[in-house]
Formats: C-alpha cells, sequence, structure tokens
C-alpha cells in the first residue's frame, strides 16, 4: 500500500460504494468517510474496508463538507473520490512515481463522465485535481464544483501536473440523474451561495451549467453569454463557457449569435475540436455544407484534446469522423463517407451509429465482400445491436455472402443467433422443402409466434400453393395478413390500405417469393407500399428479382403513372423503377412530367438517371446499374 488517504463525502451511497473502494482498497493505506446523514447500508460498507467513519453537519456547501474530512487525513498524499466513482487500472508503480517527485503538489487527473444511458457508452471528460499533498494550506474552494486547485496555485513553487490516470463517474448517467434529482440539489445551493455573493463568476458558471446539463437551454444561454465578456484566457473553464453558451444558442436555432460566439471562442481556443465540430452542425443547418465539411476536417485535425480541455467522447475522433462521413453523403462524395465511417470504427468499433450506415452503403454498392471484410477486423464489435441491423439488411438484400458469414461464425460459437436465420438461407438458396420442414418443426414447440406462420404464409405464396397460404392467414393471424391475402387472391384494389404491407413485401422477397411481391405491389394501393420509400437493403434485394418480374413490375408503374392525374413524377419511385428496368436490360417509358422530391437535389438526380437510363439505352451511352445504385441514398438520406 501508499502512504496515501483515501477522503470522501457520503450520504446513501450503498448502490456505488463498495464499487468505488474495490478501485483503490489495495492502494491506499486509509481511508476517511464523511458520512452526511446516510440511513442506508453506506457506513457499513465503509467499514468492511476499514473506513474511520466521521459525521458531517450538512450546511449546503461541498468545500467545508470536503474540508472537515481533509482535517482526520494522516498520510502525506491525499485522494478524491466520490462514491459513484471509481479508479480505472490504477497502478503501484505508477503512483510511486507521482508521490515521489517533490517537484509536486498536485496532479490532475481525467475525469471519465458517463452520460445519458449505460449502454450508449457516450462521456465528457474533464482534468481535475483529485490527488494532492497533505498540506493544511491546500483547501477546497468553491460552494459546488468544489476544487483545490486554486489554492494549490496560489502557493509559491508549487505546481499541478498532469497524469495519466482516470477516474470513471457514474453520477451523470440519466438513471443516476433522475434517482438522486441532482439538478435540484445543485440548483438549490448555488441560489442559497449567490445570494450571499451574486457577483462571483464561478458561482454564476455553475448555475449556468446546471440549467445546461438540464436541456434548460434558455435559463442556460442568459447566464452564460454575460460571463463570456468577464472570463479570463486563462480560467480553466473558459473553453467550457465557451462550448455551453454556443450549444446553448445552437439548441435554440440561433445560428447566426451561436456561429459569433464559436468564432469568438477559436479565436483563444483554437484547437477546441469541439468547437469545430459545433461550427460544422451551425455551418450544416445554414445549408453549408462545403464549410461545414472545412469545420468537421479541421476538428479532425485538432484530434483528441481531452487532455487538455472539457470534451465530449469521440470529439475529435469516432463521432466527428461520423459527422464527417454524413456531411460527404449530403455532398455526394460516397468514397469519402465510406472512408469516414470506417475510420470512426477504427477508434471505437462497437460505434452503432456507424454500423447503421456503412451496411445500406456496402449493400448498396454491391460490396458484400468489403463488408464481411470490416465484421472481420473488429470482432469484438459483434453484439445483439449489431446482428440486429446487419442480418434484417443481408435477409432483405439477399446476400447470401453476409448470411453465410454469419452462420459460419455463429457455428464458431463467437455469437448467438436467431434460429430463423439458417432457415431464411435456406429459401434464399432455394432449399424450400428443408426450409420448410424446419419452420414447421419450430411451429410446434411455438405454435403462436406470428414470425413463423407468416413466413409459413409467405413460403406457400412461393410455390403457389394459395389453399394453404389461406389456411395460414384464417387459422393463426386474424390480423392484416388476412387483409392481404384477400387482396392478392381475389386481384382486387385493397379497398383500404394495411399497416405492415412494407413488412409484408420484405417477407416475401426474402424467401423468394416474386409472383406473390408482384401481385402484392399491383393491388396495394400506392400509400400502403410507396417504392420510393423502401429500406436501401430492400432495394438490393428487389434488383435481384428473375427478369420478367422486374419487367413487369416497370411496367405496372408505368400504368400507373399514366393514369395518375398529377403533373409530377414521384422522383425516388422514378429513381427505383429506372434502375429496375436497367437492370433486366429495358427502358421504362414515362409521361413527359417533373419528378418531384422534398429535397431538390433528388428530385434532379431522380430525373437525371432517368434521362442518363434512356440515353444509354437509345444511344449506347456506357452507364452501368452499379453507377447509379448509391444515389438511392439521396431518397433515403
Amino acid at each position: 500500500m501508499l502512504d496515501l488517504t483515501l477522503c470522501m463525502i457520503v450520504k446513501n451511497e450503498a448502490k456505488h460504494l463498495e464499487r468505488c473502494l474495490t478501485s483503490v482498497r489495495s492502494l491506499v493505506r486509509e481511508i476517511i468517510v464523511g458520512d452526511t446523514g446516510s440511513e442506508d447500508e453506506s457506513i457499513d460498507i465503509a467499514r468492511q474496508f476499514g473506513a474511520r467513519i466521521v459525521p458531517v453537519v450538512w450546511e449546503d456547501d461541498f468545500a467545508l463538507a470536503r474540508n472537515t474530512v481533509l482535517e482526520h487525513a494522516t498520510s502525506p498524499w491525499i485522494l478524491i473520490l466520490d462514491a459513484d466513482e471509481e479508479a480505472v487500472s490504477w497502478n503501484i508503480p505508477e503512483m510511486i512515481s507521482l508521490l515521489t517527485d517533490s517537484e509536486v503538489f498536485g496532479y490532475y487527473v481525467q475525469l471519465v463522465s458517463y452520460v445519458g444511458d449505460r449502454s450508449s457508452r457516450e462521456y465528457m471528460t474533464d482534468s481535475v485535481c483529485r490527488l494532492f499533498r497533505n498540506d493544511p494550506r491546500i483547501r477546497f474552494q468553491g460552494t459546488i464544483h468544489e476544487d483545490t486547485a486554486r489554492s494549490i496555485l496560489e502557493l509559491p513553487g508549487s505546481p499541478i501536473a498532469f497524469s495519466s490516470l482516470t477516474i470513471a463517474h457514474y453520477g451523470y448517467l440519466q438513471v443516476e440523474l433522475v434517482s438522486k434529482n441532482k439538478s435540484n440539489r445543485n440548483l438549490s445551493i448555488l441560489q442559497k451561495a449567490l445570494t450571499k455573493t451574486p457577483e462571483d463568476l464561478l458561482l454564476r458558471y455553475a448555475l449556468g451549467t446546471e440549467h445546461f446539463q438540464a436541456q434548460q437551454y434558455e435559463q442556460a444561454a442568459s447566464i452564460l453569454l454575460p460571463l463570456l465578456k468577464e472570463v479570463r484566457p486563462n480560467q480553466g473553464y473558459g473553453s467550457d463557457l465557451y462550448i455551453k453558451a454556443s450549444y446553448s444558442l445552437f439548441m435554440l436555432g440561433q445560428d447566426e449569435q451561436a456561429g459569433q460566439v464559436i468564432e469568438a471562442g477559436l479565436s483563444q481556443y483554437a484547437d477546441f475540436s469541439d468547437l469545430h465540430d459545433l461550427k460544422a452542425s451551425v455551418l450544416l443547418r445554414q445549408g453549408k455544407p462545403a464549410a461545414a465539411l472545412d469545420a468537421v476536417n479541421m476538428a479532425l485535425r485538432c484530434g483528441d484534446v481531452s487532455a487538455s480541455y472539457t470534451t465530449t467522447s469521440g470529439c475529435g475522433t469516432y463521432r466527428t469522423h461520423y459527422s464527417a462521413a454524413r456531411i460527404c453523403e449530403r455532398l455526394f462524395h460516397y468514397q469519402e463517407a465510406l472512408q469516414h465511417y470506417e475510420r470512426a470504427l477504427s477508434f471505437r468499433s462497437d460505434y452503432l451509429p456507424a454500423w447503421s450506415e456503412l451496411i445500406p452503403l456496402l449493400l448498396l454498392e454491391d460490396r458484400p465482400l468489403h463488408l464481411i471484410g470490416l465484421l472481420q477486423r473488429y470482432p469484438e464489435a459483434w453484439n445483439a445491436e449489431l446482428l440486429s441491423l446487419l442480418i434484417p439488411s443481408a435477409l432483405n438484400a439477399r446476400s447470401t455472402e453476409i448470411i453465410q458469414y454469419v452462420l459460419y461464425e455463429s457455428s464458431c460459437a463467437r455469437n448467438l443467433l436467431p434460429p430463423l436465420l439458417d432457415i431464411m438461407h435456406l429459401f434464399q438458396k432455394d432449399k424450400d422443402e428443408s426450409a420448410c420442414f424446419k419452420l414447421h418443426d419450430m411451429l410446434r414447440t411455438a405454435p403462436d409466434d406470428p414470425m413463423l406462420i407468416r413466413y409459413l404464409w409467405a413460403s406457400a405464396w412461393k410455390r403457389q400453393d394459395i389453399a394453404y397460404a389461406r389456411y395460414m392467414a384464417e387459422q393463426f393471424c386474424q390480423d392484416s395478413l388476412y387483409t392481404i391475402q384477400q387482396v392478392m387472391e381475389t386481384e382486387q384494389q385493397a379497398a383500404s390500405n394495411f399497416s405492415d404491407g412494407l413488412g409484408v413485401l420484405q417477407m416475401l422477397v426474402q424467401v423468394g417469393a416474386w409472383e406473390a411481391a408482384l401481385l402484392l405491389y399491383q393491388h396495394a394501393s400506392s400509400p400502403t407500399i410507396h417504392m420510393g420509400a423502401i429500406p436501401p437493403s430492400l432495394f438490393c434485394g428487389l434488383l435481384k428479382a428473375p427478369a420478367n418480374i422486374k419487367k413487369e413490375w416497370c411496367r405496372i408503374y408505368e400504368n400507373r403513372c399514366l393514369e395518375a392525374p398529377t403533373n409530377r413524377l414521384d422522383s425516388a419511385e422514378t429513381f427505383v423503377f429506372t434502375l429496375m428496368a436497367q437492370s433486366c436490360g429495358t427502358i421504362l417509358d414515362l409521361p413527359a412530367r417533373r419528378c418531384s422530391a422534398p429535397d431538390r437535389s433528388a428530385a434532379y438526380i431522380g430525373a437525371a438517371c432517368y434521362q442518363l437510363s434512356k440515353a444509354s439505352y437509345y444511344g449506347g451511352l456506357s452507364i452501368e446499374e452499379s453507377d447509379f445504385r448509391v444515389y438511392f441514398r439521396a431518397f433515403s438520406f
């Protein structure tokens, strides 16, 4: 053990205290716990670790309470932790090196505060002085958000050094904020303190921060903006003040003023990646994607600045690469976007937002082997969330390569997969008899499973067993599937919409029931199955339909366009059927109408691709289907 005292203040922290003390029990010689009125098992837990309990009267002053505990420390060095924190991978050799440096009076450690839901693994970082000499001149200052750094810096020849030590803090997780009602508690303390010293800059900053963390951006901006004129560049929280003030303005929709605050902040903190990242968001909302890309690239050049600034997780690394990729897609720079998504994964391989965009983009580019290569590169990223994205996309796209790879990984016991995946793989290899046998076997043990029933219904349509399909719809699914069965069987236009028409279409495509999928589209009302709104993966799967099916699908669409009274064509649907026609060696013949879309650039793309495909068909212009596929992102972005 080290000649080091752990000092804490606690109240009703039984939920966290054992984890905290376990993280340092082999490092500290002494534990002093100041209890401010616990009514749970906190004191008993602390005593199990050999802690000395000091009763502390709570007077709405964190510095006062902490300084009371410091008076009881006997080691030459003091460590400060809260119960909802833990030391991450600290070791004795590193600690000895720090504590034997005679020139240093205190050390900054990196505080990693997790935010939001625990599963998201998002966090904010800050440098805080939690390790310092046991010197009566070193005491906490500040009623709330208290620290010792100011008292150390006031001493002559007493520098504070940076260390590589990390503390994980769980108190800002949403569940903790709600259960402890921290925001109201802190606001009450701050307002009480401000009645005594209303001009205190640090207290006003802390008040603005509390409103900011509670997402009360109007109150936060009203408090933080005036402080920008008072704060000095060398004050440790200056950069944080700029980012919180500008972000509050951004969330209030005041982009011009937010931009001005950002520029003022960058004039003092030019390497603060969070400000560059926020600047990109402001520019993007102002309709300036090229300038936004410049800003986000600047954030990437700054990189991870957590050692110098209070920053958010992934800023300058994975999250900023993700932002850069999304901006590149706005500019139709798809290859550059792919590179940024992959770079995001290189920093954090389980970053789900990057996977959620990479998977459809690589499927649209018909690059399943590239996607498999990424999955092989990051085996640690395999989890239920990733598979919930990957498997439906692969099934919709009928990507047998990806499905086969996922099944192989399952056989190696690297992950657990839904048993239906093997059955769907059989359907997509047209081994329908084996697939149906397995479905019936599963149905015996789960007779009410709607997914099994619907796949059996779809497989009946694939083999044109209409009577069995009707039986499944009548006996097991007295819902919209029965309505869909009637529409398809009678070949009458649906009298009303059914909510899951798109879901049924996906099932039919997955099992390869092409005639049934065509029949469903032909007789479903247009709002029920809008081909321009299908997922990118399903778009890829439809392009793998037999040529005669695709030609008939295009013919139905042509007839609908001729019969429609509107003067405009839907650009997304026009795009889908343009590629469908091109993939089977034919051309659409549409009336001369303008294409429309909510986004003007998407409308132009739909019209341009249609015209280019005609030029290719009639004039010998060499344009491949693969040249167009990725532009489906313009409609699904």
